[in-house]
């Protein structure tokens, strides 16, 4: 036995995956050298590096070849990919007319004989960003971080929370009492305002569910309180729903605008965090349990509800 190639085990081990993430190429010269100074053991440089041999055998076969990078992941072997003229067409159409998958499919079909589906467009887009020659669209940041509200040190009507319920929740009502409701013609949401430090609570009515609808309550809840004395300076604190303002920044924004006007100001909670609106949402199972739920069947007209 010839002692002179044996080499010892190695005393610690290096995190080949580690180092790949790092840099792929200088992680796969780590893994040559230290096999050119054991003597080209592949066992026992797979167990320095914690790496089976294969990938060992790989990262030789890599060399041999010249090239140490990762190998690309498109398939060798693509029967079905798009055809290059096509491509070009798709890519010159997008810098003519900047327009999304959808429409560009149309614009091709329409102007240039050519069916290519939107998805087929948008993984051409996707691979070919290079050749683009308009500026992508930048993708707003995150959205500002939402002002902490201090309900247990605020004083009387400083901070209101809002909110809309659906007054025929199915979890809440039978199927009896909803179909009564609707067969005396009973509105469909009740709008809410709740003080958090006294828990004054204001209602309204209203059948449908939209922006114009929001609008109005912000500004009867603002003129009711003007008018009764509130001359502190009041914080709305609203969900994002569609009809205090929603995803629209715009809408928001002249929202809060207008609202500044009176003294107000507006705080929109972090979405599906119902929690941020604690009192109001509480309220609205309150309301369930002591008014829709046993007295539902007794409402026949807006006057009775009222």
């Amino acid at each position: 036995m010839d002692a002179g190639r044996r080499t010892c085990p190695p005393a610690g081990k290096i995190d080949y995956k580690e180092l790949r993430k790092i840099n792929p190429e200088a992680a796969r010269k780590a893994v040559l050298g230290y096999l050119e100074s054991n003597g080209h053991n592949v066992s026992s440089t797979a167990r320095l590096f914690g790496i089976n041999r294969c990938v060992v055998y790989d990262i030789l076969r890599k060399n041999q070849e010249g090239d140490l990078r990762d190998r690309p992941k498109t398939p060798k072997h693509q029967p079905k990919k798009t055809d290059a003229r096509i491509e070009d067409l798709v890519i010159a159409a997008k810098n003519k007319t900047h327009l999304g998958p959808q429409r560009l499919s149309r614009y091709l079909q329409q102007y240039e004989g050519v069916f290519v589906p939107a998805g087929t467009i948008r993984h051409i887009l996707r691979r070919n960003r290079a050749r683009l020659t308009y500026p992508p669209r930048q993708h707003p940041g995150r959205r500002e971080k939402r002002e902490f509200v201090d309900w247990y040190s605020a004083k009387p009507f400083e901070i209101v929370q809002m909110d809309v319920k659906f007054i025929r929740d199915h979890k809440a009502l039978t199927q009896e009492q909803i179909i009564h409701l609707d067969q005396c013609q009973i509105p469909n949401y009740q709008w809410s305002a709740l003080e958090v430090n006294s828990r004054f609570k204001m209602i309204a009515y209203s059948r449908e569910k939209s922006w114009t609808n929001g609008l109005c309550w912000y500004l009867w809840v603002v003129s009711w309180l003007r008018s009764h004395g509130v001359k502190s300076e009041i914080v709305f604190t609203v969900d994002n729903g569609e009809e205090f303002g929603g995803k629209s920044w715009l809408k928001v924004a002249e929202l809060r605008k207008l609202l500044k006007g009176f003294g107000c100001r507006l705080i929109q909670n972090h979405k599906g965090h119902c929690e941020e609106n604690a009192h109001v949402e509480r309220s609205h199972r309150t309301d369930d349990d002591e008014f829709y739920i046993p007295r539902a069947l007794a409402i026949h007209s807006e006057r009775d509800l009222l």
